[in-house]
């Protein structure tokens, strides 16, 4: 009888061992996901790692400048659409990026639209806002805001499609 209590016991232990760092571990973006699919997300709404949203609007436009030549260097403008949707962008500079685009306001990346590639510049301005409605979903349902700079820039989980359409109303924004 005593066993079966300690055993009964033991698997009672895992499973709340078991679902304790899950549940700590789950936090994802502090908005709450009901709904979500349904409604338009406004980029003011997103909240993004402190850092992030504490950095200065000069060290800010820096982090973006070095995001936005990677991503020239990459020569994305000359990619095929199958290049495009390659996973090798990282949670910290999507983070970066959706920042700059919320509070840009007093600096401008030195490009033009034409570092885009021509698949997303050919969307209708209709697609180019539902890809961004997908990109904020994406983040507020993917992104624990609660990780360290480490921490999400070993999450690569974004297409360079999704940074293209970032970039795109980055610049789009900035050109009035």
């Amino acid at each position: 009888m005593n066993l079966m209590f300690l055993v009964i016991g033991l698997v009672v232990l895992l499973i709340v061992v078991i679902l304790i760092p899950t549940s700590l571990g789950s936090k994802k973006n502090k908005k709450n996901s009901e709904n979500i699919n349904n409604s338009e997300i406004k980029i003011n709404d997103l909240i993004l790692p402190r850092k992030i949203e504490q950095m200065n609007p000069y060290s800010l436009f820096q982090a973006c400048k070095i995001i936005t030549d990677s991503y020239v260097a990459l020569n994305y403008v000359n990619k095929l659409a199958s290049a495009l949707d390659k996973i090798e962008w990282h949670s910290w500079q999507i983070s970066i990026l959706i920042q700059f685009l919320k509070v840009h306001k007093d600096f401008i990346l030195p490009y033009d639209i034409k570092i885009i590639n021509s698949m997303i510049l050919n969307l209708s301005n209709d697609l180019k806002e539902k890809e961004m409605q997908k990109i904020f979903k994406k983040y507020i349902n993917h992104v624990n805001i609660e990780k360290n700079r480490d921490e999400l820039s070993r999450e690569i989980i974004w297409t360079a499609r999704e940074v293209s359409v970032i970039l795109f109303n980055i610049l789009k924004n900035q050109k009035g």
